[in-house]
């Protein structure tokens, strides 16, 4: 008896214990492989095991679509696994209900955002990073539905350690494309037109882009076909005449081909062995549960309303994780965004006191100084002009640490635009570098282009341009690229392209933007 009541008075110490120790919670890790770095509350066999499925992703696109060539090594893309809507609505508090995961390629950050495990969510992430090799291997100025139904080809991809299939369908796709023959866009409508100009027709857009791509890879001889059409387009060809000569059918024609092809389609197996991928594994510092969604949340365009809440957010962490660099870093993003540089300077310079060789707070730190330099531009030149060498000097010690990091090459850039002696060769050199590290990233086209026209290089910007000028997205950043476009073309005496009339009529933000896809499969666009 008096053994059972010491069994009985231990465990209930240690139930109180537990009580009063509060919820624990589990760590965050860090999975890297040869193309993706991958974040996740979650253990190690499961994180292992989903960056191994990306991998398998990735290795299914090389198979079908080698990389032209690899040039410059490209950053792995960082994915997050997000637990539910709730957590992706830390980073995106306006992110629609029906949102299953975000990928972002903007100035400060590059990532992608899974809202959990599941299948609809590996189709979204697909679908998202479809978009992203294509940009980083396979670049041209494709027309807007074969960069739609190239991801969505590929989205629903079925993906293990023993098989994979390619081609599949999903149910909102076929949904649409069941609704009759007279509910279809004309194929002359599909050839020429973005989603973005369709409203809300624009999910026949992606159903029946989804179906061309289909087509066109169910066999050789058709896949050639597309190869022609698409070179005829991507040379400047008028996307509606030049598809008898490629392909031997006129618009209606190709349109009856489709529509009796989806009639007898099936996937694609694809017999070739996978291999596990290596993984390491990480565990992230203490602080991960603090900071990991409010940095994704401030790598974005903050509106001015959220600015003081997550400056209050950031200190908190801050104050929790006082020898923390990614704290320290997140607060100063958090003081810049507030329009406070030399507050951001203050926390920066503690942090590298500690810590001089961060790659990442020695960027910051520059880049908080060239926001004090622009407040003083006109009160104190001589005081703007020592900022900005000073934040040159940070740069070039944060190259020789990470010459990987694509935002490197934007402060650079932008530490130069100031002088007399803008654009030198070395600047559009730098900007290329950095371009041909983030090709997802417009503004280091668009930069690079604006330097080459203004060094009489038009040829060159539009070549860099084109690629993203047909973004079947839209929206006022396209737009932008579509007006220098013109310009350029203008100067190197070529007739405008029918894409460049009309470039007012998308009223999109895309500032702070980032693609998403509902877990329905149609394409939103969600912004602060």
């Amino acid at each position: 008896m008096l053994d059972t009541l010491k069994i009985w008075a231990a465990s209930a110490c240690l139930c109180l214990a537990l009580a009063c120790a509060g919820p624990v919670r589990a760590d965050w890790l860090k999975a890297e492989s040869e193309h993706f770095i991958v974040y996740g509350n979650t253990s190690e066999a499961s994180i292992r095991n989903y960056t191994r499925k990306v991998e398998r992703f990735d290795s299914l696109l090389r198979i079908w679509f080698p990389p032209r060539s690899e040039g410059v090594k490209a950053p792995k893309l960082t994915i997050y696994l997000a637990d539910g809507r709730e957590e992706m609505r830390q980073i995106v508090p306006s992110l629609p209900a029906n949102v299953g995961g975000f990928y972002t390629a903007g100035e400060e950050r590059i990532f992608a955002v899974t809202g959990g495990s599941g299948t609809e969510n590996d189709h979204i992430l697909f679908h998202e990073y479809a978009h992203h090799f294509m940009y980083q291997y396979l670049p041209g100025s494709y027309p807007g539905w074969f960069v739609e139904g190239f991801a969505e080809f590929f989205a629903t991809a079925d993906l293990t350690p023993n098989r994979m299939r390619v081609g599949l369908h999903s149910p909102g796709r076929m949904n649409s494309l069941t609704m009759g023959e007279n509910a279809w866009l004309p194929m002359e409508t599909l050839l020429r037109s973005r989603a973005s100009e369709l409203g809300d027709r624009s999910h026949f857009y992606y159903a029946q882009s989804w179906a061309l791509t289909h087509y066109f890879l169910s066999t050789n001889e058709r896949r050639a076909a597309m190869g022609r059409y698409l070179t005829a387009v991507m040379g400047g060809g008028d996307p509606v005449a030049s598809l008898a000569p490629a392909t031997g059918f006129t618009p209606a024609q190709l349109q009856r081909e489709v529509q009796t092809y989806l009639g007898r389609i099936s996937f694609r197996p694809e017999q070739r062995e996978s291999p596990p991928a290596d993984v390491t594994i990480t565990r992230l510092p203490a602080s991960a549960p603090d900071l990991i969604w409010l940095d994704l949340r401030l790598a974005r365009f903050v509106p001015e309303p959220l600015r003081a809440g997550n400056l209050a957010e950031a200190r908190r962490a801050a104050s929790r994780h006082p020898n923390d660099p990614w704290a320290a870093r997140v607060l100063a993003q958090a003081h810049l965004d507030m329009k406070q540089p030399t507050e951001a300077i203050q926390v920066l310079e503690a942090s590298l006191a500690l810590q001089p060789q961060d790659p990442l707070n020695l960027r910051m730190k520059a880049v908080s100084l060239m926001d004090l330099a622009d407040t003083l531009k006109q009160e104190d030149p001589d005081q703007h002009r020592t900022l900005f060498g000073q934040a040159r000097s940070l740069l070039a010690r944060a190259y020789q640490l990470d010459a990987l990091d694509y935002r490197l090459y934007l402060s650079l850039d932008r530490s130069r635009r100031t002088s007399d002696t803008y654009p030198t060769d070395n600047d559009i050199d730098t900007l290329l570098l950095g371009r041909a590290l983030a090709p997802q990233v417009k503004t280091l086209t668009v930069l690079a282009a604006q330097a080459l026209i203004s060094r009489d290089d038009p040829q060159s910007a539009i070549s860099l341009l084109s690629p993203i000028a047909n973004d079947p997205h839209g929206g006022e950043g396209v737009n932008e690229v579509r007006r220098i476009l013109a310009l350029a073309r203008d100067k190197a005496g070529l007739p405008a392209l029918p894409s460049e009339d009309g470039l007012a009529a998308e009223q999109a933000s895309e500032e702070g933007n980032s693609q998403v896809i509902d877990n329905e499969g149609q394409d939103t666009r969600i912004s602060d």
